[in-house]
């Protein structure tokens, strides 16, 4: 059985320990190793996406396994190659590679980048066999790396194509989802968190600030912070929560797994950094600032300007931001109801380095996002994670904080991909991964 789909997917990490040289795998032991084994590059491979591989010999026993773990260092595969030639004399690496089997996530990259090309290096292993999860859409590897393996005698096998490895290639296309996203669409990949009661409440009536969902789903929450480039919240959330938005899980406290994101903040009127630059205290702020980013309204990119009737952010404003070291951006603002144009969004956080965002809030952004004012100033949404907690909390919210009521206009636009839902227990309360289509 594969174990990825319809699970939480930090459980992976919890206590995740290599089997010793010589222990016997199943073909699926080996590949839930790749998956979990993969997620250790969470936080530190973008753009690049997470890979795992495992390597069995010729009677299917654990050799050694790897993950591509931070930016500019080995790929998976280059990794466990390196790793077995420290390990084993060269004679014994000849050896224990004659025969060799090796499961890894994505095809094998044919390119020489920051790393030298893995495919290459493969193909002078000696190994036998490589099965593959995902083709890599890079037009710099697409097929590439296969053919050169093939062309060193190696059995390239392509998960996709072959019936035994079907659902194990569905979970590598979802481990590489975001990855997979970027290269195929040039568009940053983007995810809604909602944690809601069973009436779809979002925040009490006076105190925003109590916890609608268990210490379980919160501690998922966190892991999503690991797994986004950048985390996004509206003014409205800074001014009443100051929030963090940093990762703090209570399981996994690897120091590589407990980085703070990029922060990103939807302020047009920049009402809330003048609020955080006053004196208030605002952990975005006051905490790594270099992490945050600051999303004022501007007009063609220019702050202290006229937006169409909408009053942009003034340079003043701007530049006693960047003083505290945070990165303030104007972005052109839809002229009637003042939302930022998500299409200049998009293209603005790119520019910084950010190749998928995570909204976290408030009900703003949540309506914004599940389908109110203009289509060009909607998030193009790619996935929701819904925290649904047993509890009604009926007239108990502020008015408008209920979270799943999609407006007519929205559905042409977002198509949710029912085959692919996955859903899991949280102690008390329900995850849901929901992929979510957005067609333009």
């Amino acid at each position: 059985m594969i174990r990825w789909f319809n699970l939480p997917k930090d459980d992976l990490l919890r206590g995740l320990l290599l089997p010793d040289p010589g222990t016997p795998l199943t073909p699926e032991a080996a590949q839930n190793l790749a998956l979990a084994v993969a997620l250790r590059g969470l936080g530190a491979v973008s753009p690049n996406p997470l890979v795992g591989a495992v390597m069995v010999d010729s009677g299917h026993r654990f050799v050694g396994a790897a993950a591509h773990e931070r930016l500019g260092g080995l790929h998976a595969e280059g990794h466990l190659l390196s790793q077995l030639l420290h390990e084993l004399p060269e004679a014994g690496f000849k050896a224990k590679l004659a025969g060799a089997r090796l499961y890894v996530t994505l095809e094998p990259c044919a390119h020489e980048g920051r790393t030298p090309s893995c495919a290459k290096a493969l193909a002078a292993s000696g190994i036998r066999e490589v099965i593959y999860g995902v083709t890599d859409p890079n037009p710099l590897v697409s097929g590439k790396g296969s053919e050169i393996l093939r062309g060193a005698g190696i059995n390239a096998v392509d998960a996709s194509s072959h019936s035994d490895f079907k659902l194990w290639s569905a979970a590598c296309q979802d481990l590489a989802g975001i990855f997979l996203h970027n290269i195929s669409t040039g568009r940053m990949f983007t995810g809604l968190k909602i944690a809601a009661s069973l009436d779809g409440v979002v925040a009490f009536e006076g105190d925003r600030r109590v916890w609608i969902t268990g210490e379980r789903a919160r501690a998922y929450g966190h892991y999503l912070r690991m797994a986004y480039d950048a985390i996004g919240v509206g003014a409205g959330t800074v001014l009443a929560d100051h929030p963090r938005l940093n990762v703090r899980h209570p399981f996994l406290t690897d120091s590589a797994m407990t980085r703070t994101p990029r922060r990103v903040v939807f302020d047009p009127g920049g009402r809330a950094l003048e609020f955080a630059l006053g004196g208030a205290g605002v952990p975005l702020v006051t905490e790594e600032p270099a992490t945050t980013i600051w999303l004022v309204a501007g007009r063609n990119g220019k702050a202290g300007t006229k937006a169409d009737g909408k009053s942009a952010v003034t340079p003043d404003l701007i530049g006693r931001g960047e003083a505290r070291g945070i990165k303030v951006v104007a972005i052109p603002v839809e002229p009637i109801s003042g939302r930022f144009m998500w299409s200049e969004v998009d293209g603005a956080l790119q520019t910084l380095g950010v190749r998928s965002l995570l909204l976290e809030g408030g009900p703003g952004l949540y309506a914004s996002a599940l389908g109110e004012g203009d289509v060009r100033t909607r998030p193009a949404l790619n996935k929701i994670h819904l925290f649904q907690s047993p509890q009604i909390l009926g007239d108990r919210s502020p008015s408008g904080a209920k979270a799943l009521r999609w407006t007519a206009a929205t559905s042409p636009q977002h198509v949710i991909r029912q085959d692919r839902i996955q859903l899991f227990q949280l102690d008390g309360d329900w995850g849901f991964e929901i992929p979510v289509e957005t067609q333009t």
